[in-house]
């Protein structure tokens, strides 16, 4: 079943919500690597799907042809390794996408911008100085 934009938009706004809160991010991933799909909009862009729950990656992952196990990555690293490596590869994020595999794609670098507004200003913080300390130890 094909999701209605309406639909799409609300699963975009709980995934940037509950993760900017749980600061945890689901994807799946198996011995091949990390689920991923092809773009909607342009069969040349991969995207790689994420979700805000793991119920609903584990949903989603009975859609896929290969058996996925469920995996999680602290959100610090989701916004500061994952998604600018996405934006260098040319790889689009898609946001709590349903069982059917459908949702919203979305340019990572946004992705970024959107999940740290939603953030308290004190995590913000944390997450700046652990991305400078970091930085600066390589």
């Amino acid at each position: 079943m094909l999701l209605d934009a309406k639909t799409s938009s609300e699963n975009h706004r709980r995934f940037v919500e509950r993760v900017a809160a749980a600061e945890v991010v689901y994807y799946l991933t198996n011995k091949h690597g990390t689920a991923n799909s092809t773009s909607n909009d342009d069969d040349e862009i991969a995207v790689l799907p994420f979700w805000s729950d793991a119920p609903y990656a584990k949903r989603a992952a009975l859609s896929f042809e290969d058996q996925f196990q469920v995996e999680s990555i602290s959100l610090f690293d989701f916004l500061y390794r994952w998604l600018p490596g996405m934006t260098d590869d040319g790889v689009l994020a898609g946001v709590n996408w349903n069982g059917d595999l459908c949702g919203d794609e979305v340019d990572p670098f946004e992705l970024r911008t959107e999940i740290e507004g939603h953030m308290s200003s004190k995590l913000r913080e944390e997450y700046e100085e652990s991305y400078n300390r970091m930085t600066q130890e390589a």
